[in-house]
């Protein structure tokens, strides 16, 4: 009996006290809260006598549109207008709000860091990637650089054994072949010999014929 008495003193001077107070913000832009661990009427009239529209979770932001006495009148969330006692409403959002915004960014924060070491982990394995592919260009760039140098000694030994193929072949080549290269590197020069020879040729053979016929015929010249 005692606690109910008590509960009703509270509530009393609860009401008193806010409809001493007056308001001077506007009220057309005046937010409350459902005060905590209640389920508040909506009212169709600005008496707890008049039928109740709908019940008020402890939390939920009104609109307050105007205010009369203890009660003032509201818009809910759904968009429902009614009446309401000003003594269970307050200006901050309540414990179980707040609690809920907490949570909420709590569970923003632990998903930000989760995509954070997500991207820890991605780039972590984009570096791990990129050393292992240096690693590989590094390892192709030596195979290549040996290739190129065994290509090189191919190529070498390769024209070795050309040069030794080309000096069999003068070698083993017959004279007339070796005369006949040896005649078309040389030819501006044998030319004129061979015509000083010829014409060397023709002379003694006139010398000697004329020698043969004067002593035929005793050293008389018949032409």
């Amino acid at each position: 009996m005692m606690k109910k008495v008590l509960l009703g003193l509270a509530l009393f001077m609860s009401c008193a006290l806010v409809s001493a107070q007056e308001s001077t913000a506007d009220p057309d832009k005046d937010r409350q809260y459902v005060t905590d661990q209640l389920r508040l009427s909506l009212y169709s009239q600005p008496s707890s006598s008049s039928g109740v529209i709908k019940l008020l979770q402890s939390g939920d932001i009104l609109e307050i549109e105007q205010i009369q006495g203890p009660y003032a009148f509201v818009t809910a969330p759904d968009g429902t207008k009614g009446w309401v006692k000003r003594g269970f409403l307050v200006t901050e959002p309540t414990a179980t709000i707040q609690l809920i915004e907490e949570q909420k960014k709590n569970a923003e924060l632990a998903a930000e860091i989760e995509k954070l070491a997500n991207s820890k982990l991605v780039i972590d394995q984009y570096e791990k990637d990129m050393d292992k592919l240096v690693s590989q260009v590094d390892a192709l760039e030596t195979e290549k650089q040996q290739a190129n140098e065994s290509i090189a000694d191919l190529q070498e030994e390769v024209e070795a054994k050309q040069a030794e193929l080309d000096r069999r072949d003068e070698d083993s080549a017959p004279p007339l072949l070796v005369l006949m290269d040896t005649s078309r590197k040389y030819w501006q020069y044998l030319v004129p010999i061979v015509l000083v020879i010829v014409l060397l040729s023709y002379l003694v053979s006139k010398q000697i014929v004329e020698a043969r016929i004067k002593s035929k015929f005793h050293g008389i010249k018949i032409w």
